[in-house]
């Protein structure tokens, strides 16, 4: 149903009630379906790459770009028409159309169709992120969306905290094939409550924000945005956390069995219960941390994801040069440090775009990220380890993967960089020029 409100309310946000907290919820669920969707084959690797007999550059490709490039190109579209129209009826009808998707995978039986349902995955996947941030815009106010967004980034962990073990077990036992089925199913019945039980909020203004009257189109949106500098810097460290993020969530579970050589369910185990945990905390610590500095100094809005960042990388270090203790210590520090800067990414992203343009804001963020990001990320390393192999063995894929370290040092720099591009007396409010 199109929005046929003439403009933006100014009025308080609504917060936290029962209704905005069972909305905050099944929204978190259903990024934990879009995080275990996208990322089951990270985990499936090992038996893919000998069923279907591929290289570690063809399983980067497939992994990364093959899934990127829908999932940015129809996120932009998708974005700008969720900023006019119904947002609880596209997230709905995505995440049934990408259900089915997951369950195709299990039918495959060659590269080219691994490949086309890849892509037809990240165009399902593209209508949840970016109206999800936008919704939850409309039920929080500014000083509220780091912690309401927190909860939402941890979804990464809590679907693979809670899936990843049994979908590891599945696979080991019955194949890979089931477990991109057992995957699936789910999410359809989930489209189907989150329909029927959720409404759609009213769009609401930050005080002192000029109101939109009529809803912007794609390029009004982007000019707008593009002329910020704070945003653009913005969108380059998120750009290098989704690489960093899309590197691991590929090559760890390979990492495991090539260098620890653990077995398939013990890898589905390791990475539920050690990056699950991990990633919950970081995701509510790291909403909670920046929403209460944030009241005293705008500028850590900026300085708690960049130190984050900062701190990703001897984590990353730790967890592919640590022994058998030290490894597993170093997943879950890399994990909850990673999930503790995507919630205020968000918010800052969101901060400096006008209602109706919100959506648009993450979704554009999503296609830069995803296309360089996740687009690019597993296919480098994937293509370095091949490069190594030869003379590395399986070492190569740990020598490979530090590609993903120098990615969030990278990150942390921009991100100082945003702040000190952005006035941040304006985020208080939303306001930016």
């Amino acid at each position: 149903m199109i929005d046929q409100r003439p403009a933006d309310t100014a009025v308080t946000p609504p917060g936290w009630t029962p209704r905005t907290a069972y909305a905050v919820a099944l929204l978190t669920l259903i990024y934990a379906f879009n995080t275990v969707d996208r990322n089951l084959f990270g985990l499936l690797v090992p038996l893919i790459k000998q069923d279907l007999h591929l290289s570690d550059t063809m399983i980067g490709l497939l992994s990364g770009f093959a899934f990127a490039l829908f999932y940015a190109t129809a996120a932009l579209p998708i974005a700008s028409f969720a900023d006019r129209s119904n947002r609880r009826n596209i997230i709905a009808a995505g995440l049934a159309f990408w259900s089915v998707m997951t369950v195709l995978h299990g039918f495959v039986q060659n590269i080219w169709q691994m490949g086309v349902s890849r892509f037809l995955l990240g165009a399902g996947e593209a209508t949840s992120v970016a109206p999800s941030n936008s919704i939850i815009a409309d039920l929080f106010s500014a000083e509220q969306r780091p912690l309401a967004l927190g909860f939402l980034s941890m979804a990464t962990s809590l679907g693979i905290l809670v899936a990843f073990p049994l979908l590891g077990w599945v696979s080991q036992e019955h194949g890979w094939r089931y477990a991109f089925i057992a995957a699936g199913l789910p999410g359809i019945l989930l489209a189907v409550l989150f329909f029927f039980t959720v409404k759609e909020p009213v769009r609401v203004a930050d005080p002192g924000e000029q109101k939109v009257a009529d809803p912007v189109n794609l390029r009004q949106a982007l000019g707008y945005l593009l002329r910020s500098r704070g945003f653009v810097l913005g969108i380059a460290a998120g750009t290098l956390v989704s690489m960093n993020m899309a590197i691991t969530h590929t090559w760890v579970p390979a990492f495991l069995s090539r260098v620890h050589e653990l077995s398939q369910s013990e890898i589905g185990t390791f990475m539920g219960l050690l990056r699950g945990p991990g990633g919950i905390v970081g995701g509510l610590a790291g909403g909670w941390l920046t929403m209460a500095l944030s009241k005293r100094d705008r500028r850590w809005l900026y300085r708690v994801p960049a130190i984050g960042m900062l701190l990703i990388a001897p984590a990353q270090l730790l967890l592919l040069f640590g022994g058998p203790a030290m490894w597993k210590l170093g997943l879950a520090l890399e994990t909850m440090l990673v999930i503790s800067t995507i919630g205020p990414l968000f918010a800052l992203l969101l901060a400096t775009a006008q209602p109706r343009m919100r959506s648009v804001a993450i979704a554009f963020f999503l296609f830069v990220s995803n296309i360089i990001g996740q687009g690019l990320g597993p296919l480098i390393s994937g293509g370095l380890s091949d490069i190594l192999a030869p003379a590395l063995g399986d070492e190569a894929i740990r020598f490979a993967m530090l590609s993903a370290a120098v990615a969030a040092l990278l990150a942390s720099l921009c991100c100082l960089g945003a702040g000190r591009q952005t006035d941040t007396t304006q985020i208080r409010s939303g306001v930016h020029h």
